[in-house]
């Protein structure tokens, strides 16, 4: 195959070419599943390296807090509904020698959950990609409860062995054996949807990692938040967990129709969706929807990279296809908020300060680069400025010490609240918000849009085509 061949934006019909294969494997009708009770499996899979310290204690510090305003939301009916796993990783041996993956299972005890949590702290590291796919291969494992909503929030700020990076100690894949976009599609087809929180801009120095997380989620019908903060990090699982549970709602309501129409009838993924969407607007369906302003510079070579992750069966097939990106990944206003807080850290006229080079690597790199094609140092910068909540503030917000988030009604509420018609803003400080502010989630309650029709049409064929 011609290593520089192009693949159609959209992939519809290898999609459909896939759901068909498992469908025609199996031959039988999607499982009945009691749509009286919710339940919730949650499984956080956090990256325990040199530079996850922050996050790391905003997840630790935030966890029993964020349980609650789960529960707060009405979407349970008891406590004992949600259940919460962990699973922590580092690296492979040589590049880190304490441990690969720790697995804590599921528990509904929060306090456990939270004493889990606080025996974790940031270390090692070894050579820039971690051992993320075996990480994922031991939540997939996991004892899912197969009548609850099955979310994975993965927390990370490099990519898996395998994907091509520059130095990579394990260029060939995962030690394990096991391919992550392999373990991607065994996820859709159990119902389990993948969500990623970038940590940013260490992410994105990387060649080809935003390309590849965007892809994973795109398999599984989740979603990827970059995250310049980690004080945001309560505010952004509090979200797509509500925005997940109303999905779920939908995916279990018209799962086995949308599934019949695409594996029975032969009919494509997009054709399907924008039908679906257009009969879910006309009885007024609306459902919770988290919104992040992008900080990512669109590019037809990150689209198509995200293309041939999404398409390929396995990571070997990808990397032949894949295509740098030429300057940096971010947009104008975030490099010049980034640029800003860079020199005003390093004094008054200060520009473009090297970073010492890595030993595998013999070329300086600046903190202002967007990354050409080398792993970057190990290290999450937690405020910029417009895009990082102010060093005064916590993560509860100025308005509401007892609790990050309050619920009015059905809206979620994240911190000190300013509220349009739409949407619930998370606040720090009013007047930074006039001037730009720090980086915000929403959580708005809108009418269902294109893009989730087509999150739930894919879900229920993922599903149906497990059988």
């Amino acid at each position: 195959m011609d290593a520089d061949m192009d693949f159609e934006q959209g992939g519809s019909a290898d999609a459909l070419a896939i759901f068909q294969e498992a469908f025609n494997a199996q031959q039988r009708p999607p499982p009945t599943i009691n749509h009286d009770r919710k339940m919730l499996d949650l499984v956080f899979v956090q990256d325990c390296t040199g530079s996850q310290g922050s996050y790391i204690s905003s997840a630790t510090k935030n966890i029993q807090l964020i349980c609650e305003n789960i529960f707060q939301s009405g979407k349970l009916q008891s406590r004992e509904d949600l259940r919460v796993g962990l699973v922590a990783y580092r690296d492979h041996p040589p590049q880190d020698h304490t441990y690969v993956t720790r697995n804590f299972g599921f528990s509904s005890d929060i306090d456990k959950v939270h004493r889990d949590l606080s025996s974790l702290y940031a270390s090692g590291g070894g050579d820039g990609p971690e051992a993320v796919t075996a990480a994922l291969a031991e939540a997939l494992k996991m004892d899912w409860n197969e009548r609850a909503s099955k979310m994975i929030v993965l927390i990370a700020d490099a990519p898996p062995h395998g994907i091509g990076e520059y130095g990579d100690g394990f260029d060939d894949g995962s030690p394990d054996g096991n391919d992550p976009l392999e373990l991607a599609r065994q996820m859709a087809t159990r119902g389990i949807t993948l969500f990623f929180v970038a940590c940013e801009p260490a992410l994105s120095s990387y060649s080809y990692a935003t390309d590849f997380y965007k892809a994973l989620v795109n398999i599984t019908s989740g979603i990827m938040l970059p995250l310049t903060t980690a004080d945001l990090l309560a505010h952004a699982i509090v979200g797509l967990v509500l925005e997940n549970l109303d999905m779920e709602r939908l995916v279990r309501e018209v799962g086995q129709a949308v599934a019949q129409r695409i594996l029975g009838n032969n009919e494509s993924v997009d054709e399907v969706a924008r039908e679906l969407h257009e009969k879910l607007l006309l009885r007024n369906e609306s459902t919770k929807k988290v919104v992040i302003e992008s900080i990512y510079k669109d590019s037809e070579e990150s689209r198509h990279n995200v293309d041939v992750f999404s398409r390929a069966s396995n990571l070997a097939d990808a990397r032949p296809h894949l295509r740098k990106i030429s300057g940096t990944r971010f947009t104008e206003k975030y490099m010049q908020v980034r640029m800003h807080s860079v020199r005003s850290s390093y004094g008054y006229g200060y520009s473009s300060p090297s970073l010492p080079p890595r030993a595998s690597d013999s070329s300086s790199r600046s903190p202002l680069s967007g990354g050409f094609g080398s792993s970057p140092p190990r290290k999450v910068v937690t405020d910029f400025a417009t895009f990082g909540a102010p060093k005064t503030s916590s993560v509860y917000g100025t308005a509401v010490q007892s609790t990050p988030f309050s619920l009015a009604g059905n809206q979620a509420a994240f911190g000190s609240m300013r509220t349009n018609n739409k949407a619930t803003i998370y606040d720090d400080d009013d007047e930074e918000e006039e001037s730009g502010g720090g980086q915000k989630v929403l959580l708005r309650d809108d009418p269902i849009t294109l893009d989730q029709a087509r999150r739930i049409t894919m879900q229920s064929a993922w599903r149906g085509a497990r059988g």
